[in-house]
């Protein structure tokens, strides 16, 4: 099954790809076809990366799109500094902006490598949550398939998050988001990357 999620990320990622001067495009649709097919598979592939989101909140349930960017520190990125938001639509439109720290539980032992190498990943974190009515502050977990090398960072998870409020007359927020995180996983240390003889 991870194989076949990888597979499917790499071709959807990589649709427009050209192989030995060999286009797929020019197989089968004309010029304006292949250009229409392109856009639309982009714009399919953006609106996926802006991940649902649905929140518990005062006995309703509301849902929005998400976004995560992270940067990672540590030997692979394994600390991570994320910032998040989100948009809420709850009869009246909301945002949500979260920042936080995550550690990435690393399920397999990664080599530094230029190729995206990937492994099953638990990821717990807590962070700062502000609406700008609001804020508190949250505990997080998360699981999904990492894939990184030692600079990029792409992770498809399930998200599970419960946020406190500060104040007593606000209301707690749950909310489970999935999709992808997209980012650095360790933009300032260079690793040496030696091929094995």
């Amino acid at each position: 099954m991870k194989k076949f999620i990888i597979i499917l990320l790499l071709f959807i990622i990589s649709c427009n790809i050209k192989a030995q001067n060999f286009s797929f495009d020019k197989l089968f649709l004309s010029k304006q076809q292949a250009s229409t097919n392109s856009l639309a598979i982009a714009a399919a592939i953006g609106l996926y990366l802006l991940n649902p989101i649905v929140i518990y909140e005062s006995k309703k349930l509301y849902m929005g799109i998400t976004k995560e960017f992270s940067v990672g520190f540590g030997y692979f990125g394994e600390h991570r500094i994320g910032l998040e938001y989100s948009f809420i639509i709850s009869g009246q439109i909301r945002n949500h902006l979260r920042a936080g720290y995550k550690y990435d539980v690393l399920l397999k032992k990664l080599e530094p490598s230029n190729n995206l190498q990937g492994t099953g990943t638990v990821s717990i974190g807590a962070g700062y949550f502000y609406d700008f009515d609001k804020s508190g502050a949250f505990p997080e977990i998360a699981v999904g398939y990492s894939l990184r090398n030692h600079k990029l960072l792409i992770y498809p998870h399930i998200k599970l998050r419960h946020t406190f409020m500060f104040k007593q007359d606000k209301p707690n927020i749950t909310d489970i988001s999935f999709g992808f995180i997209v980012g650095f996983a360790n933009p300032f240390i260079d690793l040496k990357i030696r091929r094995k003889q």
